[in-house]
């Protein structure tokens, strides 16, 4: 009898023991899953952030807040998705490159992380895209026939470019492409998500830097290697030829032929008549605002020399890019 309860008794103490056991390592599961869900949150939310910073030259804007005023409660403070919050700071160390830490917080699924981004400017201007729309609703349906070609002919061992960006969904941009049908040829295929193009701040950076006017443009011949300029909308009657950067603070519209190497921005837009021709081997950058319309010939083509001949005449915009992790505070 006495055997027989031991037996019992440390049953049952082996019986707590796994019972207590299971139970510590279903709570260590469930932090586990909740970790893990709040890591995935945080990690997405810092790529969000990232991606939806202002282009630009550095990161002053940001720093400032909404109210663009330093000094105040809500410098470094910046949009994130839903259940997670971002703040930028200062990054220790030079000011050149710029660089900013980005603080990440994400909840999910019970669970709290940090995470501690490193983010810069990309090395290339713009995003790797051949037309760069502040907003979609830019895109008009095409009447003639529009041409994007994102393989540099020039460098064929170049990844290729995308054919447009906007801030908007980059499926919303292929479904326009696709409804142009024949009309609109893409290569290759596949739109880009991207913060709209600060083209306000590069005429500004244009204008100090004692841009000419759109004389520049010449009729034969090789143009200049310049950096234009025009104050308002710019018509191109006739063959119209120019390298560099050209920004038109209007409109810019094509009733004959214009052929330009490196950078075309266009705040109020583009119009290419019926029977004209638009062909720009480089990139184009369209202002909140402007429209696309094509109802002649238009083509866009990737050529990396020429967009860093146009960056080498006046330092272009860049994208943010997160550089590395660091351990949170």
């Amino acid at each position: 009898m006495l055997a027989a309860l031991v037996v019992v008794a440390v049953a049952a103490a082996v019986s707590a023991a796994l019972a207590t056991l299971a139970h510590t390592e279903l709570v260590l599961a469930r932090n586990r899953d909740a970790a893990a869900q709040a890591q995935s949150a945080a990690d997405g939310c810092l790529a969000a952030v990232v991606a939806d910073l202002p282009a630009g030259w550095d990161f002053d804007a940001a720093l400032a807040g909404a109210d663009a005023t330093p000094g105040t409660g809500d410098d470094g403070l910046v949009p994130a998705p839903a259940g997670c919050t971002a703040a930028l700071g200062r990054a220790p160390g030079p000011s050149a490159p710029p660089r900013v830490l980005a603080d990440v917080t994400g909840v999910a699924g019970g669970g709290r992380r940090v995470v501690r981004g490193v983010v810069g400017r990309a090395t290339s201007p713009g995003p790797p895209a051949l037309v760069w729309l502040a907003e979609a609703a830019s895109l008009r349906p095409v009447g003639g026939a529009l041409t994007l070609d994102g393989v540099d002919a020039g460098r064929p061992a170049a990844p290729p470019v995308a054919p447009i960006a906007t801030p908007g969904d980059p499926a919303d941009l292929d479904g326009w492409l696709a409804a142009q049908g024949a009309r609109g040829a893409a290569t290759p295929a596949g739109a880009l998500h991207a913060p709209p193009p600060p083209v306000g701040q590069l005429a500004d950076r244009l204008r100090a830097a004692g841009a000419a006017t759109a004389g520049t443009l010449v009729a034969s011949g090789v143009p200049p290697l310049a950096r234009s300029w025009s104050p308002g909308d710019l018509v191109v009657p006739a063959s119209t030829h120019g390298r560099g950067v050209l920004l038109v603070d209007g409109l810019l519209d094509i009733t004959g032929t214009f052929e330009f190497n490196g950078l075309v921005v266009a705040a109020g837009g583009i119009r290419v008549a019926a029977g004209a021709r638009l062909d720009v081997r480089g990139a184009v950058w369209l202002g909140t605002g402007a429209t696309l319309v094509v109802e002649g010939d238009a083509a866009v083509r990737a050529d990396g020399e020429a967009l860093e001949a146009a960056d080498g005449l006046l330092p272009l915009p860049r994208r943010a890019e997160l550089a590395g992790l660091r351990d949170p505070p």
